[in-house]
């Protein structure tokens, strides 16, 4: 069961609906199971929806159910005596009239499923339902969609659970990579998390101090942060670095796109020094050539470590931000 958006969008590329039916079709063939796809955000149904438009191409698939597709609502698997449903609610909303659902008494197990955010989830977006308004009883899950990491909704009396993204898609959310494993028996649901997702986040914060150029720093990035294809490296850059060093963000990220499965644009976190003798050239008349001058007198006045390197940092960054250079991201 996939709970909406299949797709990140309704105008993927024919060679992406392409795989995605080629795979439905080895899913199905190979093991046997039944498919049902609800609609999401992303992937909404309407007249320009990517179910919409290879309509055919997904009819002629055997066990693969789209949902709200041509007034299907539900879809039933007898051997199991299972009936999945389309709930009326949520972004996929077709008919705003339709405003409850009753389980099939016909079957021994009743799954709900909607793509929604849920008022438990904490997620300020859309038009939240609140957990109150789905009912538990007669019902053995909520198949939920939406949400990118793994939630479980309380509330309801029955497992109600975001599964999240199979594969890592947002840099910065954690809780991704899972897949629900629904075990529906008499006695009650249990549901397992399990793991499948083969990316994952490596982050690296490397000193650049001294390095003359991006492929000095690809050096030491390769020391911290170890080559993994799998993995996507974040990195933030700190130390101090000589204004005539020739770091570029973009030569760096190519000389490393080898080593991992992606690499995300360094975050700047350096700052540039100026030399002894670029302060000399400096002219007075300038702002950037007094401020030089007045920190410098400061710098020749602080009564400690700590506040000449306060002062030192603040000397370096301040010329660096007068002259236009690119000094903190």
């Amino acid at each position: 069961m996939v709970a909406g958006d299949l797709f990140h969008s309704n105008n993927p590329s024919a060679a992406t609906v392409r795989f995605v039916l080629r795979e439905l079709a080895r899913l199905t063939s190979e093991s046997g199971a039944s498919v049902v796809l609800l609609p999401g955000s992303h992937d909404s149904l309407g007249l320009e929806s990517v179910y919409t438009s290879y309509r055919d191409e997904f009819g002629r698939l055997e066990r693969v159910s789209v949902l709200g597709l041509d007034g299907r609502d539900s879809v039933a698997v007898e051997h199991a005596g299972l009936k999945i449903h389309r709930y009326p609610l949520g972004s996929q909303q077709l008919d705003d009239s339709a405003d409850e659902l009753d389980p099939d008494p016909a079957f021994a197990f009743n799954v709900a499923v909607l793509h929604a955010v849920v008022e438990d989830s904490d997620v300020e977006e859309g038009q939240p339902i609140a957990a109150s308004d789905l009912p538990g009883q007669g019902w053995s899950y909520y198949a939920l969609g939406h949400l990118g990491s793994w939630h479980e909704v309380e509330g309801i009396g029955i497992p109600a659970v975001y599964p999240g993204s199979p594969e890592l898609v947002v840099m910065d959310g954690g809780g991704q990579g899972h897949v629900a494993r629904v075990e529906l028996r008499a006695s009650g649901t249990i549901v397992s998390k399990v793991r499948i997702g083969a990316r994952s986040v490596i982050e690296a914060r490397v000193e650049l101090t001294d390095a003359s150029d991006s492929l000095s720093i690809a050096e030491r990035v390769r020391e911290q942060a170890h080559s993994n294809p799998n993995a996507v490296l974040r990195l933030v850059l700190t130390g101090l670095t000589s204004a005539e060093a020739g770091i570029d963000d973009w030569d760096l990220v190519e000389e490393l796109a080898g080593d991992y499965f992606f690499v995300c644009p360094p975050v700047r976190d350096y700052h540039v020094r100026v030399s002894d003798e670029d302060f000399v050239q400096l002219p007075e008349r300038l702002v950037v050539g007094r401020f030089a001058r007045h920190m410098r007198s400061r710098l020749e006045e602080a009564g400690s470590e700590e506040e000449r390197q306060e002062i030192e940092e603040a000397l370096q960054l301040g010329v660096a931000l007068l002259q236009g250079k690119d000094a903190i991201g």
